[in-house]
């Protein structure tokens, strides 16, 4: 492996509603995705693919289904995982 390695983000764990997701950051082939979530034409779209990715990462066996159907109270904290672990977290908040 090259020095690079080390620029490989690593996963963090996070408790959302009572479940412990290990989150990998997203890779470079993703950022085209990422910078949709500056378009607030894309943003929403981008976010909801963002998050489906995330979590059949982080939760292999889980299916479109269940991820379609989790509780919108889920939603902030879900996304402030996601954003955290790729660095993208508001620092203002």
């Amino acid at each position: 492996m090259s020095k690079l390695q080390t620029l490989c983000g690593n996963a963090k764990a996070y408790n959302i509603g009572g479940v412990e997701l290990d989150l990998k950051p997203r890779r470079l082939e993703e950022i085209e995705l990422l910078m949709q979530l500056q378009d607030p034409a894309k943003q929403g779209e981008a976010m909801s693919e963002l998050i489906k990715r995330t979590l059949k990462e982080a939760v292999p066996d889980a299916t479109d289904e269940e991820i379609n159907n989790l509780s919108l109270e889920h939603l902030k904290p879900i996304t402030e995982a996601i954003m955290d672990v790729n660095g993208l977290k508001n620092e203002t908040n």
